[in-house]
């Protein structure tokens, strides 16, 4: 099971509206309602994760050997609920280049809003 940390408040939820405008602010950010399905590799079944209005995808790139081969691809991170969004913590989401840390640390910046573990930890990004 995924390690899970969440951009929120202390004493107010985040509406809707305040998420989306903090997403707009970031351009490596955007609205991602769409679905996500994924192949079980074993079984070979197709599993379908509903998508949410708030939810959000990250752009992440890659810059291929010696700068060719550049690549970029969008990949859903955030899920947004009951004024909360909660992403899941990768081996290197602590590292200051990781994208979804640049992401986090700035939504939760400009929200005024703190992330925060599934142990109640908080982070200092």
């Amino acid at each position: 099971m995924a390690y899970s940390l969440y951009i929120e408040r202390n004493n107010s939820e985040i509406t809707l509206d305040e998420w989306i405008a903090a997403i707009n602010q970031i351009s490596s950010v955007r609205l991602d309602n769409d679905d996500s399905t994924a192949k079980n590799p074993k079984t070979g079944e197709k599993i379908t994760i509903r998508g949410n209005v708030g939810d959000a995808s990250i752009l992440f790139g890659s810059s291929g050997f010696l700068g060719f081969g550049k690549k970029s691809e969008w990949v859903k991170v955030f899920s947004f609920r009951r004024g909360k969004a909660s992403f899941n913590a990768s081996h290197d989401i602590e590292s200051p280049k990781n994208p979804t840390h640049i992401a986090a640390a700035a939504l939760a910046k400009y929200l005024n809003a703190q992330i925060v573990g599934d142990e109640g930890e908080t982070y200092e990004w």
